[in-house]
């Protein structure tokens, strides 16, 4: 009497081929998840808080052109003309806050939604293919809030001289989404906005009164 192996033997070889392919599938996944993924993010960001930096610094530099960054510091000087007190100008800080947090949100919302593409060439670090095979698709779009804020920064400038400067931090979110991931970065960017130099002696305390006296932090929703 025969016995019919070949259709049992043909459900192994079907099985056994299944549970390889499993195997594979998830080891590609370990794959792409431990190398893969974290270098296209790493990459992404990198793009990502270039726009955003850019979109920052074209805001800024469309307020400072317009000299509205000069009357943030008012001086008051006692009967021998020494400086008795340095104060922020907190309306016109306040308010500048406000416009360039606008004219920051105006210029982030003319990027939309920026597509990059990586080659997958790149990822590997391969000089050989750079730029070449396949390409990932990774989305670049604003996410969360605009905040603007001041802060001031003493320095020495000389004999019984120094130097205020007064910077605009600003912080923004960016959203990053590749395939099967998305990552959501802040962006901060510290950008000096006004520098002048002080003849005369600069306490701790005048220094530590004008820092106090900045503008809040003022956020616009994107």
């Amino acid at each position: 009497m025969r016995r019919k192996f070949g259709h049992r033997g043909g459900k192994k070889k079907f099985f056994f081929g299944f549970l390889l392919l499993i195997i594979l599938s998830i080891y590609s996944y370990y794959i792409v998840e431990k190398n893969i993924r974290p270098t296209i993010l790493a990459m992404s960001e990198i793009n990502a808080r270039l726009i955003a930096t850019q979109a920052i610094y074209e805001a800024v530099r469309n307020k400072t052109v317009s000299n509205s960054f000069n009357q943030l510091i008012d001086y008051k000087t006692d009967n021998n003309g020494r400086i008795s007190l340095i104060q922020a100008n907190t309306v016109q800080m306040t308010k500048l806050a406000s416009e360039t947090s606008m004219e920051i949100l105006n210029e982030i919302k003319k990027i939309g939604i920026t597509d990059l593409k990586i080659p997958i060439s790149s990822i590997f670090g391969s000089q050989l293919f750079a730029n070449t095979g396949p390409v990932i698709d990774v989305d670049i779009r604003p996410a969360g809030s605009v905040n603007v804020d001041f802060f001031t920064d003493f320095e020495e400038a000389g004999i019984n001289q120094t130097r205020l400067k007064i910077y605009l931090m600003v912080k923004t979110d960016v959203q990053i989404v590749v395939p099967l991931a998305s990552n959501k970065i802040d962006v901060t960017t510290h950008i000096p906005v006004s520098e002048t130099i002080i003849v005369g002696d600069v306490t701790e305390g005048k220094q530590h009164k004008l820092m106090s006296l900045n503008a809040k932090c003022l956020a616009l929703n994107i």
